[in-house]
């Protein structure tokens, strides 16, 4: 269960973050404003300015993407707290996540993309650039995935 938290909180993350500052930004404020209020109403209007803090960094930002990796962990450990405190929060986390992906820009769609690796495996991936992997200690060069070197 907690790894199921686990991930639904950084794919939470990863999508209201990929929002600031692009024209999904109202949606994804508004919706999870929203899903606070509904199960810690207590807690809306911090969450409100957490939220217009996080999004006034990255508005104001350099390096845009950069800032948008670093409001990202708050984000993550905010929806993990928030779902461990309201487990049946998460398939209307869940229909947040959905909403604000439809009206996300292209650009920030695949910024929002979120790769788990479930059962001791592996994933590795990449968003515009290379990766190059090597694996059981083969030397550089070594094609591990045709054998050939």
């Amino acid at each position: 269960m907690e790894q199921e938290v686990a991930a639904l909180a950084m794919t939470g993350a990863t999508t209201i973050v990929a929002a600031m500052a692009t024209g999904a930004w109202e949606t994804a404020r508004n919706a999870t404003v929203a899903l606070y209020r509904r199960y810690v109403p207590a807690q809306q209007r911090a969450v409100e300015g957490q939220l217009d803090r996080s999004a006034s960094r990255v508005e104001r930002a350099d390096d845009i993407d950069g800032e948008r990796g670093r409001q990202l962990p708050r984000w993550q450990d905010e929806l993990e707290d928030f779902l461990q405190q309201n487990p049946q929060a998460a398939s209307e986390l869940k229909a947040v996540i959905d909403r604000i992906r439809q009206d996300l820009p292209a650009a920030q769609q695949s910024w929002a993309q979120t790769n788990i690796a479930r059962e001791h495996g592996i994933v590795n991936a990449v968003q515009y650039g290379n990766q190059h992997n090597y694996y059981m200690d083969s030397p550089p060069g070594t094609d591990t995935v045709n054998g050939q070197g």
